[in-house]
């Protein structure tokens, strides 16, 4: 009778095993082709724990949830008017400068290549077909034009328009329903599972907090002092790279890579390759490596638990999946789904992998 039980339960553990490895693909799958719903949703749901503090101090003031949904609307809505100016008025002041940047570019891409060509002819280096192409084409009027980049970004208003609208919809049934959330779990729940069951998002809400306030700190701290240095090194488009310095510090590792990179571009492109341009540039890549890989670790502490080769494959895989957002997004998703499995079973071997 125990050998046939123990058959039993072998036989489900093995089901069980690979009715996941088949539901994952077709989880992905759906993740893909729904994403223009999906991401909303996650979005909606972040922004539900960044205002569960305020939520939770107004209902224990009594006040009705219509005049809580509303103020939150209210803030969402100063918000993204505040950023809307924030970023034309920076799209502005690159349309206006870039065209001189644009050439200056060309021309030192040029120059590079002459004198790579130049090298190359003194020691007899075989020389690609790629070296012959001419980059004034880039300035002629089917090449690139940052106006037309421009166009193409303000194209894509309404998507984003539509995207805010799901997310408002969204957080706005997620607040409504949140004060019935535990009269349902008490239906359906024995008193164990229910403890359990609110363990788990407790502890997911209170880590996505911690970290959204951290990362938000951390990257206004980051793109404050970068635009400190570019004032005092006189680099230009202070405000684009300010934005920029902010937003890509959000996606992990590559994220202030990127970010540090474009005003060192920009300072090149001013005055070459100088003691100026390398000064900058060391002072930039350390601010990032100061705020991004000793700071921030500090303050964040273990509070994620999430091994670095995990956050890599996450920002990897959230990327495939969901472009840009899928990356901002990868390492609270992945921290949330390590919470569940360990809350699950604390010897989960997937937890153990993705955790630090």
């Amino acid at each position: 009778m125990a050998k046939e039980c123990n058959r039993t339960n072998l036989e489900l553990r093995w089901i069980r095993i690979l009715l996941t490895i088949i539901a994952i693909p077709i989880l992905v799958l759906i993740f893909r082709t729904l994403k223009s719903i999906f991401i909303p949703l996650v979005f909606a749901i972040f922004l539900s724990f960044v205002f569960a503090p305020l939520n939770k101090y107004l209902r224990k003031k009594k006040v009705h949830i219509s005049i809580i949904m509303a103020l939150m609307l209210v803030i969402i809505i100063i918000l993204m008017i505040a950023s809307t100016l924030l970023i034309s008025s920076a799209a502005n002041s690159l349309v206006t400068g870039f065209p001189r940047y644009q050439a200056n570019l060309i021309l030192r891409m040029q120059d590079a290549i002459l004198r790579f060509e130049d090298f190359s002819a003194r020691f007899d280096l075989a020389m690609g077909e790629g070296f012959g192409y001419d980059l004034t084409q880039l300035l002629s009027p089917g090449g690139f034009s940052i106006s037309g980049a421009i166009s193409n970004l303000m194209a894509t208003t309404v998507d984003i328009s539509w995207n805010f609208i799901l997310i408002i919809i969204f957080l706005m049934f997620i607040v409504a329903q949140d004060g019935s959330l535990a009269k349902r779990l008490n239906t359906v729940l024995s008193e164990y599972d229910r403890k359990r069951t609110e363990t788990t998002l407790g502890n997911i809400q209170q880590q996505i907090q911690r970290y959204l306030l951290t990362k938000t700190v951390i990257s206004l701290c980051t793109a404050i002092v970068g635009m400190i240095l570019m004032i005092m090194y006189g680099v230009d488009f202070v405000l684009v790279c300010g934005i920029l310095l902010f937003v890509m510090n959000f996606i992990p590792n590559i994220g202030s890579i990127i970010a540090s990179g474009i005003p060192i571009l920009i300072s090149f492109l001013q005055s070459g390759l100088d003691f100026r341009t390398l000064s900058f540039a060391v002072l930039i890549i350390a601010t990032q490596m100061l705020f991004g890989n000793v700071l921030e670790p500090k303050i964040q502490g273990e509070n994620l638990n999430l091994s670095p080769i995990m956050v890599l494959v996450s920002l990897i895989f959230w990327g495939w999946v969901w472009g840009i957002v899928g990356m901002v997004l990868a390492v609270p998703i992945t921290s949330a789904i390590n919470i569940i499995l360990i809350q699950i079973d604390e010897k989960n071997l997937v937890s153990a992998i993705i955790s630090g």
